[in-house]
């Protein structure tokens, strides 16, 4: 009876205990509970906060690209549709810089998609350029898709200030083509110039007081990728591939070989079957005697062995040709439309000294051109001869290659611009006075008629344009002559 009451008594200690360690344990899990509804949550935005860097650059570049705007829209068209563009570029780097000032400098891998909205902008300005090369506003847009480079300075260093001068300097090239030509007759272009050559000249100042030497992050800043979701400006760099090229990439299914043959497999299942081991090698064929080479001295020399055509691979199906470009000579109001013309002969008459010619994408062609006229521009063009009998203001080279000018009588102004072979020949009455300009050019030959006392020896000149020059730092300015080699 005792050794019952006994051990009564010690189910009762242990239920009692075993009572006390359920409290315990729910008390424990409800404060686990509470701590962890108590922490914040890593998913909640992050607040950015306008450095002076952001707030300066929005003070000074904005009322300039809001300007320019406005004056493109008087112009109106493409001119207009562009500079739309360029707003929309401004906002996105606005947006960079933002981000820059409050966050901490991100790796490498993730500035391709942080930078993705400022490269898509740019590309679409140069696309909006190169589709629309007929229009009289070719120029404008030009200038344009020359100088919104200057905007990648966010990814130049450790010189960004002379690069925006530089792509300043590349738009002067065609502000100044657009001076020329509209200066008397619209005084809306010459604002328009005023207005996008001042956009460069205040980012050169901006980036030189605030990113001398490179885009300045924020060593305390927060993280750039969870910073972006905020500002809408760029997506993550794990939820949008980067965007540096215009090409499209193939994706994995298109890179992926596959087999002609029945028994083809993909590359996974290849090593698939290569981790059965050697199982692997049960559904190979077994190769004769006679098809052995190292047995058959006659197949050696043959160089090639006799097989079941059955499991012959078939040949690739040809690369689709490109679709040939329309040739086209035409005139569009006052201008001369002369493209995509392979080794023909092509003539144009003059009726108007305002006539222009526009001569691009040809090949192995010669034109020539009769009568007075404005100018001539020769645009992507290789192995081409020009000859014409005057003009009152240019002849213009650009992006060509072997292309051969000629003037019969005056051209006050040649301009040579990244072409790599051009032979100009000069008339008498050309050869003093006319000026010529290179710029980014190499193998640059002119040849003139060269007057002796002897009129038996008078001949034709053929001399090159120097492409080497040197500069000096003289009195605080530089100076710059031509290389001479001697000795």
């Amino acid at each position: 009876m005792t050794n019952t009451n006994d051990l009564q008594s010690l189910l009762k200690r242990i239920e009692k205990a075993t009572t006390r360690l359920e409290d315990l344990a729910a008390k424990r899990s409800e404060t686990a509970k509470s701590d962890e509804t108590s922490k914040p949550s890593t998913n909640v935005s992050v607040d950015i906060e306008d450095s002076k860097a952001a707030r300066e650059y929005e003070l000074a570049i904005k009322p300039l690209v809001e300007h320019f705007t406005s004056c493109s829209a008087k112009i109106g068209g493409l001119v207009s549709d562009q500079a739309q563009l360029v707003e929309q570029l401004y906002a996105a780097q606005y947006d960079f810089v933002r981000l820059a000032g409050a966050c901490k400098q991100p790796p490498s891998s993730q500035l391709p998609a942080l930078l993705g909205a400022q490269q898509s902008a740019i590309q679409s300005v140069c696309a909006l350029k190169d589709s629309n090369r007929p229009s009289e506003y070719f120029d404008n847009l030009s200038a344009v898709a020359e100088g919104v480079a200057a905007f990648g300075w966010v990814a130049v260093a450790p010189t960004p200030v002379p690069y925006v001068n530089d792509m300043k300097e590349s738009a002067e090239f065609y502000t100044n083509r657009v001076l020329r030509k509209w200066r008397e007759s619209d005084p809306n272009q010459v604002e328009w110039v005023k207005a996008l050559l001042s956009i460069f000249r205040e980012l050169a100042v901006y980036v030189k007081q605030f990113h001398t030497t490179g885009l300045v992050w924020n060593p305390k800043g927060g993280d750039a990728e969870a910073a972006a979701k905020t500002l809408g400006n760029a997506a993550s760099a794990a939820d949008t591939a980067p965007v540096s090229a215009p090409t499209q990439l193939p994706s994995a299914t298109q890179a992926e070989p596959t087999s002609s043959s029945a028994g083809g497999t993909t590359r996974g299942a290849l090593f698939a079957d290569l981790n059965r081991g050697g199982g692997v090698t049960t559904g190979l064929r077994k190769v004769d005697t006679a098809q052995m080479t190292h047995k058959n001295p006659s197949l050696r020399a043959a160089g090639t062995v006799a097989g079941d055509s059955s499991t012959a691979p078939a040949a690739p199906a040809a690369a689709p040709k490109a679709k040939a470009k329309v040739p086209r000579m035409e005139l569009q109001k006052d201008k001369w439309v002369v493209e995509n013309y392979g080794a023909e002969q092509l003539s144009i008459e003059a009726t108007a000294t305002w006539q222009t010619v526009y001569m691009y994408n040809c090949t192995g062609t010669t034109l020539d051109i009769s009568g007075k006229l404005n100018s001539v521009a020769i645009d992507n063009c290789q192995k081409c001869g020009i000859v014409f009998d005057s003009l009152v203001s240019q002849c213009e080279i650009v992006n060509c290659k072997r292309v051969q000018v000629q003037a019969r009588e005056t051209v006050p102004s040649i301009l040579v611009d990244r072409t790599d072979g051009a032979h100009l020949f000069l008339s008498e009455a050309a050869r003093d006075a006319t000026q010529i300009t290179t710029a980014k050019a190499s193998e640059v030959n002119v040849s003139f008629p060269y007057e002796t006392e002897n009129p038996e020896d008078d001949n034709s000149v053929e001399q090159p344009v120097p492409e080497q020059l040197q500069t000096v730092v003289k009195n605080g300015k530089l100076v710059t002559t031509v290389l001479e080699h001697t000795g």
